[in-house]
């Protein structure tokens, strides 16, 4: 998904999954593209996430810490900075509110004056 900074671009997305688990803020939040890959599951199973490049092993059911995982991968490689990186997070979700279909979150598009 492209769209301008602050536009509502994870918003649209977690809209999809039906989950909140995306980092929120003011100014570059999404540094990093990241790929969702959803995958939907019965019903009857409890919604998970696995972060199977870079967190191997391990299955997160509490969607707040998928958001910290994202911000920490996040950190991780770009610093605590406003730096971009297109190296990108996957992230596979498996729930029944959600539709098989693999989605990217991209950095929103920022303006820089030049002078004239």
């Amino acid at each position: 998904m492209l769209g301008s900074q602050s536009a509502g671009k994870s918003s649209v997305l977690e809209s999809i999954v039906g989950l909140d688990f995306l980092p929120r803020g003011d100014g570059v939040v999404t540094r990093r593209p990241l790929e969702l890959r959803l995958n939907h599951i019965d019903e009857n199973l409890k919604p998970y996430a696995v972060f199977p490049e870079e967190v191997a092993g391990k299955k997160f059911t509490n969607f707040n810490e998928v958001r910290d995982t994202i911000i920490r991968l996040t950190d991780e490689k770009c610093g605590n900075s406003k730096n971009i990186l297109d190296l990108p997070i996957v992230l596979q979700v498996y729930s029944h509110t959600c539709p098989d279909l693999t989605l990217i979150d991209l950095p929103g598009i920022t303006r820089i004056a030049i002078g004239a």
